[in-house]
């Protein structure tokens, strides 16, 4: 029950932080910024739910949406996200 507890936490945390992203001063755009949050929200809604119902199924499921949102928002926004960098 604890874990379920830290894990509710976390993902109301994960859901909390997309609509920081959306609010004016955070936003750099009203297109692009706001769909990746948007995707970020909804999949904190999803994790959300499914944390709710303790179903380890549907949390895992929604792993892929979170993944999702991250990576679209850091390949428009992180200059170089996921360009090998050279080692000397």
């Amino acid at each position: 029950e604890a874990e379920w507890n830290v894990l509710e936490g976390q993902t109301l945390m994960l859901t909390e932080s997309a609509n920081l992203l959306m609010m004016p001063r955070r936003a750099r755009d009203q297109k692009q910024w706001m769909a990746d949050a948007k995707l970020m929200l909804d999949a904190g809604a999803a994790a959300l739910k499914a944390v709710k119902a303790r179903n380890v199924e549907g949390v895992s499921a929604v792993s892929d949406q979170l993944l999702e949102s991250c990576t679209s928002c850091h390949k428009h926004y992180r200059p170089g996200y996921g360009q090998k960098t050279q080692v000397e």
